[in-house]
């Protein structure tokens, strides 16, 4: 079954439409509170409460996507952008980042994001 790591996801309406979102594609969607921002995303999407590693916490909102068809990532995000209930941050699980805390998996996305936003020389 797929799944859903939602992080700092605060104003109910989000959490109300990523629910609904769920019951439609039959995903899961995992609610991570901040104390296991440490933990490591394989544990996060197994529902193992390992004890995190040091990390720096992070309170921007974040999604981590897993184990999803294409199309039902694209329609997943699309919803998310009919609806007005945009998250900046997205990641989508790999091989490497699997192995990563939630806390590092967002310092690369912020750092991707800068990247992003620099003028082309």
């Amino acid at each position: 079954m797929p799944k859903v790591l939602a992080f700092n996801i605060e104003q109910p309406e989000k959490v109300q439409e990523l629910s609904i979102l769920a019951l439609r594609l039959n995903y899961k969607l995992i609610t991570v509170p901040c104390r296991q921002q440490g933990c490591l995303i394989r544990d996060l999407l197994d529902g193992r409460d390992t004890p995190p590693a040091p990390g720096v916490p992070f309170e921007e909102e974040m999604l981590v996507f897993y184990g999803f068809e294409h199309e039902d990532l694209n329609f997943l995000l699309n919803e998310l952008i009919r609806t007005n209930r945009r998250v900046a941050l997205k990641a989508v699980v790999t091989a490497t980042n699997v192995e990563w805390t939630a806390s590092q998996l967002y310092l690369q996305l912020k750092k991707e994001n800068m990247e992003m936003k620099k003028p082309i020389r």
